[in-house]
C-alpha cells in the first residue's frame, strides 16, 4: 500500500506543473490587452484572470508536503526530522534555481532599461527574498518572485508550527484520534489567524509591505497541512475521491466566480479560503484513494511538473524580452506558446545545470 501510495504523489507533480502554466496564462493575458473592450470580459478572459489561483495552489501543495514528515512524528511517535537536513534540503530546492534566475532577469531589465530594472545596490533584498518588506524594491527584477518570499518564509516557520503541533498532538501517547484532532485544530487556527489579518488589512488598509507577508497568507498553507493530517494512514475508496475531487473542483470554481464580482461580500476577508480547500480536497483524494489519474501522470505534464519551477522563475523575463525585441505574436494564444517554449527551454538549462546536480548533493549530504 505504502508503494502504492507513493506513485500517486507523482500526479501532485503534475498538479503544480497546470499550476505553473496558469500563472503564465495570467501574465500573457495581462499583456495582450483583453477584457478591456465595449463587451466587457469574456469567458476566456475571466479564466485566465483566475488563472492566478495558481499560486494559491502552490502553497497549498507546501504545506501538505512539508508537514507530512511532521505529521508522522506526532500521531506514530516517530523522530521529527532533523532541522539541518530540513534546511539543507530547502535551501537546495529554492534557492540556487532562485538566484541563477535572479541574475538573469537583473541583467535583462538592466540591458533593456525597462522599467522593472533595479539598482546593483538592491540586489541584496532580493538575494535574501525580503523584496515584499521594502517598497521601493517590491515588483521590481522579476515580480512574480514576491510568492517566493512567501514560501521562504514558511519554510522558516514549519519547524516552530511542527514542534507545537508534535507537543500538543502525541497520537502515540493519548491516541490516534485525540492526535489528529489536535493536529486538526491547530491549522484551523492558522486558518482563523489568516482570515483574522486579512480582516483587519481590509478595515484598516494596512501597507502591503505588511500585507504581503507570510501571516496573511498562512490559510493556505495551513490547508495542505489539513490534508496532511486528513490522510494520514488512511485510503479511501475511488468513489470517495472522484467525490472529493469533484467537490474540491467545483469550490476551485465558484471561487474563481466569486471574485469576478467585486461587490460580493467576504472577498476580502475570505481571500481564496474557497479554492485553497478545493485545492486541499483534490491533493487528499490524489494521495488517500486508487485514481489513475493519467492527465496528470502523462509524459507532457509530468515533464511540465519537473519544470515548474524555472519556467514559474523564467516566464516574466520571457515576457518581458519578446516584447522588447518585437518577438511578440499576434492573439493571446500564440504569445501563450511562445512565452511557454522560450522559459521551459531555459527551466530545462536550469534544471539540468543548476538543480538537479545540487538537489542530488543535498540529497547525498
Amino acid at each position: 500500500m505504502e508503494s502504492d501510495r507513493a506513485g500517486r504523489y507523482n500526479a501532485l507533480d503534475g498538479l503544480r506543473g497546470i499550476a505553473a502554466a496558469g500563472v503564465v496564462l495570467l501574465h500573457v493575458w495581462m499583456y495582450s490587452g483583453r477584457g478591456r473592450g465595449e463587451g466587457g470580459p469574456t469567458l476566456i478572459d475571466q479564466i485566465a484572470r483566475e488563472a492566478r489561483l495558481g499560486v494559491v495552489l502552490f502553497f497549498v501543495l507546501s504545506g501538505f508536503l512539508l508537514y507530512r514528515p511532521w505529521v508522522s512524528a506526532a500521531l506514530d511517535g516517530r523522530v521529527s526530522p532533523r532541522l539541518s537536513t530540513y534546511a539543507l534540503r530547502r535551501a537546495a530546492r529554492i534557492l540556487p534555481a532562485y538566484w541563477f534566475a535572479l541574475a538573469g532577469a537583473f541583467a535583462l531589465t538592466r540591458a533593456l532599461d525597462h522599467p522593472l530594472a533595479r539598482e546593483p545596490e538592491q540586489l541584496w533584498i532580493y538575494a535574501l527574498m525580503v523584496q515584499n518588506q521594502f517598497a521601493s524594491a517590491a515588483g521590481g527584477i522579476d515580480p512574480p518572485m514576491w510568492s517566493l518570499g512567501i514560501e521562504a518564509s514558511f519554510y522558516v516557520a514549519l519547524p516552530l508550527l511542527c514542534l507545537v503541533a508534535v507537543l500538543l498532538g502525541g497520537g502515540a501517547r493519548r491516541g490516534i484520534r485525540h492526535g489528529t484532532a489536535v493536529q486538526l485544530a491547530c491549522c484551523g487556527l492558522l486558518v482563523a489567524l489568516g482570515v483574522a489579518l486579512n480582516t483587519a488589512d481590509h478595515l484598516g488598509d494596512w501597507p502591503r509591505t505588511t500585507t504581503s507577508s507570510l501571516p496573511f497568507f498562512v490559510q493556505y498553507f495551513a490547508l495542505g497541512m489539513a490534508a496532511a493530517v486528513v490522510v494520514h494512514r488512511r485510503s479511501w475508496s475511488r468513489r470517495v475521491g472522484i467525490a472529493l475531487v469533484l467537490l474540491g473542483c467545483a469550490l476551485v470554481v465558484a471561487d474563481g466566480a466569486w471574485h469576478v464580482r467585486p461587490h460580493l461580500p467576504l472577498r476580502h476577508e475570505l481571500r481564496d479560503v474557497p479554492a485553497a480547500l478545493g485545492f486541499a480536497l483534490v491533493i487528499a483524494a490524489l494521495v488517500a484513494a486508487p485514481l489513475r489519474a493519467r492527465l496528470l501522470t502523462c509524459a507532457p505534464i509530468a515533464l511540465l511538473g519537473t519544470l515548474s519551477y524555472g519556467i514559474y522563475l523564467w516566464h516574466f523575463p520571457a515576457i518581458i524580452l519578446l516584447r522588447n525585441r518585437d518577438l511578440w505574436p499576434d492573439g493571446m494564444w500564440p504569445r501563450f506558446a511562445a512565452v511557454m517554449a522560450l522559459s521551459a527551454a531555459v527551466a530545462a538549462i536550469s534544471w539540468l545545470l543548476v538543480e538537479r546536480p545540487i538537489l542530488r548533493w543535498a540529497q547525498r549530504r
